[in-house]
C-alpha cells in the first residue's frame, strides 16, 4: 500500500521523487515557487486541524500550518505520517517521520551526495547505479542477532541511517549537512497529583484517542476494522470504542486454533454482539515466506515477529475496511517497560533476547543505555518503535495500523506516572477496573486468570502459565496448546518446512564468505534443534540475499 519517497541531493542540486499515490488517504503535495512539500499517511486530526486553522481542505491546511510554524507544523500533526520539505529559495530539506518512527525514513551522507529515502534498498540500488561502495553492517548483524531488531538509528547498511521517532533532518543542499532534531519529546513533566486524579485523567485521554480514529474510518468512509485478542490491549481499545458507542464492526482474531487467544475474543465477542472473524494459524505453512518478510522489514528486526501477520490479514481484510485498529504497545507504557518500581537506568533483561552474541554489541550497547536516564525511555524506542512495529509495517500492506496507547498525549501521560505505580501492570489494572470494567470478566491470556487483581497477575506469571506449558508441552507433547503461534510445533511436524528452510540455509550460506567469523556463527547457530536459533541464522542470509544477490 505504502509507495513512500526519494530526495537526491549532489552537487548543491536537489531532485525528488514520490511514489505514493496523492489522494489516497491523506497523501498531499503543495508545490509553489518558494517550496515543496510532500507527505504520506494517515492524519488522525485532519478534521480538527482544518476546523483550528480555518482551512478548506487539507492542502489548505498544510499550506497554512507551514506559513505559521514553517518546519515545525508535523509536530501538531497526530497520526502515522512521514514526508519532506524542500525549501528552493534557501536550497534546505526537512524530511521527517511520525511520532512513533512507524512510518521510517532512512539517509545516507558521503562527501558529494545526500539520499532520503523510505526505502534502504532503493538507497543501495542508487549507490549500485552509480557505482558507489557500500557495506553490510557486521556490527548491526550482530545486533539483530542478541536482540532480534537493530537499536536507535542503525540499519543493514553502512553509512545509511534511521531517522529517530518523533524527529526531522535538516539538510544544507549548499554544503551538505545534515542536522537532526527531535520536535516532539515524549518525557513530559512527571505527574504529581493523586492516583485517583491519574486514572480519571488516562481515562478522558484514552477515550479521545479513541475516538480520533474511529472518526477517521468516518471521514474516509469505511468500516472498522478491529483485531481483538486474549490479551488486555486490544480488548479495552475496542471496549472502550463500544463504550463510546462508535459502533465497532469487524473484530479479526488470529491464532493457533483453541489457544487463548481465539477461546477468548470470541466470548468477549458473543458478550457483545460483535462481528467476530478467527483465520487459524494451524500448520505453520507461513514459515516459508521468508523473503517477503525481510523485503518488509529491510533486514531491520526478526522476520518470524510478524509473518503470521501477513498469513492472517491475506485470509480476511478487505478494500471497504479503514484503519486497522490495534491496542499496540499498551502493556508497555502502562508498565511492560518497568523492570522494577523505581527509575533505574536501562538493563539487558529485556532487549538481549541470545546472550550469546552479547559480547560482540556489548561495548556499543553500554555506550547507548548510558545516554538514557530512565530505562523505560530506551525500551520504548528499541522494543516498542525499533521492534514491535514490525507487525504495523507487515499491516501496512493493507492499511494503516493504529493504537490509542500510541497517540502523543497518552504515551506521554503514561511516561510520566510514577513507575511504583504501572509496575506489573497496577495502575493499568486499576484503570481498567474503574473505567472498563467490562474489560475484567474475561481472562487475560498472560495470566490465565481475570485481570481484576494486582496479585493474579503474578501468581499467573510464575505459576499458571508455567503449569500449564508442563502439562501440555512435558506430558501430553501437545506443544500447539501454549503459544499463539507455536513455531517450534510447526517446524517438527512438518518435513517439508524442515526441508525449506535446509534448502534455504545451503543455498544461501556462501553469501558470507566474505565475513569468515560470522558465516562460523551462522553455521554453528543454524545447527541448534530449536527453530529460534534456526531462523535466527536463516534472517541473516536473507538479510544478505535481499541486500547483495
Amino acid at each position: 500500500m505504502r509507495k513512500g519517497f526519494s530526495v537526491r541531493i549532489f552537487n548543491g542540486e536537489i531532485e525528488s521523487f514520490c511514489r505514493f499515490q496523492e489522494g489516497s488517504f491523506d497523501n498531499v503535495m503543495v508545490e509553489n515557487e518558494s517550496f515543496l512539500i510532500a507527505m504520506e499517511g494517515v492524519i488522525l486530526n485532519k478534521k480538527s486541524l482544518c476546523q483550528e486553522f480555518a482551512s478548506i481542505n487539507f492542502k489548505d491546511l498544510v499550506l497554512n500550518l507551514f506559513k505559521q510554524k514553517r518546519q515545525h507544523f508535523f509536530a501538531l500533526l497526530e497520526g502515522e505520517f512521514s514526508g519532506f520539505i524542500i525549501d528552493k529559495s534557501e536550497k534546505t530539506v526537512f524530511a521527517f517521520t511520525n511520532v512513533t518512527s512507524t512510518q521510517k525514513v532512512f539517509y545516507y551522507r558521503s562527501t558529494d551526495l545526500i539520499i532520503i529515502d523510505t526505502s534502504i534498498k532503493n538507497i543501495v540500488e542508487d549507490l549500485q547505479s552509480n557505482k558507489i561502495p557500500f557495506s553490510i553492517d557486521v556490527e548491526s548483524i550482530y545486533q539483530m542477532l542478541a536482540f532480534t531488531n537493530i537499536i536507535e538509528n542503525k540499519t543493514p547498511i553502512k553509512d545509511i541511517f534511521k531517522i529517530y521517532d518523533a524527529s526531522y533532518i535538516k539538510v544544507d543542499a549548499e554544503n551538505l549537512s545534515i542536522k537532526e532534531e527531535q520536535y516532539f519529546n515524549v518525557e513530559a513533566e512527571r505527574f504529581s497529583g493523586s492516583k485517583k486524579v491519574a486514572i480519571n485523567t488516562i481515562d478522558e485521554i484514552f477515550s479521545k484517542s479513541v475516538a480520533l480514529e474511529y472518526e477517521k474510518d468516518n471521514e474516509l468512509g469505511k468500516e472498522h476494522f478491529s483485531l481483538l485478542s486474549g490479551g488486555l490491549d486490544s480488548r479495552i481499545a475496542v471496549l472502550y470504542a463500544e463504550k463510546l458507542q462508535l459502533n465497532p464492526d469487524k473484530m479479526f482474531c488470529f491464532s493457533q486454533s483453541n489457544y487463548l487467544d481465539e477461546t477468548i475474543s470470541r466470548k468477549i465477542a458473543e458478550k457483545f454482539n460483535f462481528d467476530y472473524h478467527f483465520a487459524p494459524l494451524d500448520g505453520g505453512i507461513f514459515l516459508k515466506n521468508i523473503d517477503k518478510m525481510v523485503f518488509i522489514s529491510e533486514g531491520m528486526v526478526l522476520y518470524t515477529g510478524s509473518i503470521h501477520v501477513d498469513f492472517a490479514m491475506q485470509q480476511f481484510y478487505q478494500e471497504q475496511f479503514g484503519l486497522i485498529h490495534s491496542g499496540q504497545i499498551g502493556d508497555g507504557v502502562l508498565g511492560g517497560f518497568n523492570m522494577i518500581p523505581d527509575v533505574q537506568k536501562p538493563t539487558n533483561k529485556k532487549i538481549v533476547v541470545n546472550s550469546h552474541f552479547l559480547p560482540k554489541v556489548s561495548e556499543n550497547l553500554e555506550k547507548i543505555k548510558s545516554q538514557y536516564e530512565r530505562e523505560e525511555l530506551f525500551y520504548l524506542r528499541n522494543i516498542a518503535f525499533n521492534r514491535a512495529v514490525f507487525g504495523g509495517q507487515v499491516f501496512q500492506q493493507f492499511s494503516y495500523q493504529t493504537s490509542p496507547f500510541m497517540t502523543k498525549d497518552f504515551m506521554s501521560f503514561a511516561i510520566s506516572l510514577p513507575e511504583k505505580w504501572k509496575f506489573n501492570h497496577r495502575f493499568y489494572l486499576e484503570w481498567i477496573k474503574e473505567h472498563c470494567k467490562e474489560a475484567t470478566l474475561f481472562k487475560w491470556e498472560r495470566t490465565m486468570m481475570k485481570p481484576d487483581a494486582h496479585w493474579k497477575t503474578t501468581l499467573g506469571d510464575h505459576f499458571n502459565k508455567r503449569l500449564v506449558n508442563v502439562f501440555y508441552n512435558k506430558i501430553f507433547g501437545k506443544e500447539y496448546k501454549i503459544s499463539m503461534y507455536p513455531y517450534q510445533y510447526y517446524f517438527d511436524s512438518s518435513p517439508e518446512i524442515q526441508s525449506f528452510y535446509n534448502d534455504y540455509f545451503q543455498s544461501n550460506i556462501g553469501l558470507l564468505d566474505d565475513y569468515k567469523e560470522l558465516q562460523k556463527d551462522i553455521l554453528e547457530l543454524y545447527h541448534h534443534k530449536d527453530f529460534f536459533s534456526k531462523s535466527s541464522a536463516v534472517n541473516i542470509l536473507a538479510i544478505f540475499k535481499y541486500y547483495l544477490s
